[in-house]
């Protein structure tokens, strides 16, 4: 609780406003971190939509399954061809076949296929059903951040796991410290040119959270001696990151085929920071995490920059936008929130792969519902979005088949009129 306080105490000293992003009518500013959960407990999208649906006479759900490729008739597709055990199986659509693959394996599974860059098919032999521009487009919140020890008093997470206090307390009542989500416990949506800009349409993420060594070791991609610099003299301490996430990245990568081997897995090239405003946001980010982490209400409750820095980057500690350019290059780091390898838009526009009814173009019976469908990558993170995506496609998918039972709102209706009144019933 003290923690809180004072990084709220922080926020407004450096002239922040507190806000509740995620359902406020403003964005820009400090919030707690929030999350997908139901009773204190993660909520994925397997518990909410599969587990009440997995009796149902209509679903089959084939787990270890490895799907290798889409089945076309002409241009139409017909099913998919998938691997399970030591069998190989072919599932055939009436109406439709549906790839929810994520931003990385679905655009690899329509180059298997055969939808694709021409040339690029042309290099492993597969047969072309449509010269489209799948794997391009790729986009993603990357990140830089600054570590901090926390007081002595404060337990590193491996110890607040293993309390049994906290055991019981979330047992019994989802209250406590493994009640919070990974241990995140504040973020902030800010604008590098004004802290409450007049739009609000903030440039970068900011995420405090403590964090165990071991996803500093194994999961930040630092190689051991630069680990061993970084973090050995803090290795038995608490710790936390503050994490500066770009929100609009400029920079563009691709997602591309090593082989016609569907179990090869395909060529990534996120090419991070191309674009030199990418590395402007992710820096004035990381000034703003200084500037909180370094406050006078924070060093209240112990909070201390490391005194330790990567290898390299010693030279240019007199330069803080260099010197943090050098700490980013060092360690950028992925958020998991990658997008935009089966760009939606324009069917007549030559870069985009799905239309807004998210039908891949050129072929029939074929439509792509995941993240890789955003054309660009969403103001803040990506996992409710994507949601909403398939929520979407849901509705889509009910008008264009039909059901008996769906009605679509005329939406014209409610243009330009006014709500009708609430009488604690909902219209």
């Amino acid at each position: 609780m003290e923690m809180w306080s004072r990084y709220y105490e922080s926020a407004f000293a450096a002239g922040y406003q507190i806000v509740d992003s995620s359902v406020g009518a403003r964005q820009t500013g400090f919030d707690d971190f929030q999350s997908t959960a139901r009773d204190s407990q993660r909520c994925s999208t397997a518990k909410a939509y599969l587990v009440p649906a997995e009796n149902r006479t209509n679903l089959d759900m084939a787990g270890n399954a490895f799907v290798k490729k889409i089945l076309f008739q002409g241009n139409k597709a017909i099913g998919v061809e998938f691997d399970r055990g030591m069998m190989t199986h072919q599932v055939k659509a009436r109406r439709e076949v549906i790839i929810s693959a994520g931003t990385t394996n679905s655009a690899q599974l329509l180059m298997l296929s055969g939808i694709g860059p021409k040339e690029h098919l042309a290099k492993f032999n597969i047969p072309l059903v449509a010269d489209l521009p799948v794997g391009d487009n790729l986009q993603d919140h990357i990140a830089g951040f600054l570590s901090y020890t926390l007081s002595p008093k404060i337990p590193t997470v491996p110890q607040k796991l293993t309390n049994n206090k906290n055991i019981y307390e979330y047992v019994f009542s989802r209250t406590g410290p493994l009640a919070s989500a990974e241990f995140q416990s504040y973020l902030a949506f800010l604008n590098k040119k004004s802290k409450n800009p007049p739009v609000d349409y903030p440039d970068y993420e900011l995420y405090f959270a403590e964090i165990p060594k071991e996803v500093a070791q194994n999961e930040v991609g630092l190689k051991p001696e630069v680990y061993k610099q970084l973090f050995g003299p803090y290795e038995n301490e608490a710790f936390m990151f503050c994490v500066s996430q770009i929100l609009h990245p400029k920079s563009r990568g691709t997602v591309r085929l090593q082989s016609n081997n569907p179990y090869d897995p395909p060529l990534i090239d996120p090419n991070y920071l191309d674009h030199p405003e990418d590395f402007d946001d992710v820096i004035a980010g990381l000034k703003t995490c200084k500037q909180v982490g370094e406050s006078a209400p924070m060093q209240k409750v112990g909070l201390q920059p490391f005194n330790t820095t990567y290898p390299g980057c010693e030279k240019l500690m007199g330069d803080e936008y260099q010197f943090f350019k050098c700490m980013v290059k060092n360690a950028v780091i992925t958020l998991s929130h990658q997008v935009g390898t089966c760009k939606m838009g324009d069917p007549k526009d030559p870069t985009t792969v799905v239309d807004p009814q998210l039908r891949v173009k050129n072929v029939k019976g074929l439509r792509v519902i995941d993240a890789s469908i955003m054309p660009i990558v969403t103001s803040g993170n990506t996992n409710i979005p994507t949601i909403m995506i398939a929520e979407k496609a849901s509705d889509m998918i009910k008008q264009t088949i039909g059901c008996p039972n769906y009605l679509q709102p005329n939406y014209e209706n409610f243009i330009n009129k006014p709500l009708p009144p609430m009488n604690g019933t909902v219209p």
